[in-house]
């Protein structure tokens, strides 16, 4: 039986590096440059009112991006908030 010394000396495996990232499809997932700086904003909202919101950014040929874009700027104009010009831009982005 090994001493407690020689357990505590010994030195540990190396860890298996970790598998790269893929995406869904089974690709190489990409670095996103341009969210670099950014936070995510997320929601749960019904069926319906999914449906309802992608066929509105197809009707009107824009991006969800830039829908929730819009949103965010008209909800900070109707409490009198500062809206910043990237956020401006991003609700003026179409695809």
């Amino acid at each position: 039986m090994k001493n407690l010394k020689a357990l505590v000396d010994e030195p540990k495996p190396a860890a298996a590096p970790p598998p790269p990232a893929v995406t869904r499809n089974g690709e190489p997932k990409r670095e996103r440059t341009d969210r670099i700086g950014q936070r995510l904003i997320a929601a749960h909202v019904d069926a319906e009112t999914f449906k309802s919101f992608k066929i509105l950014c197809a009707e009107e040929g824009a991006t969800t991006q830039a829908m929730v874009s819009e949103a965010m700027e008209l909800l900070f104009r109707k409490y009198h908030k500062p809206i910043n010009e990237k956020l401006a831009a991003q609700a003026r982005q179409r695809d």
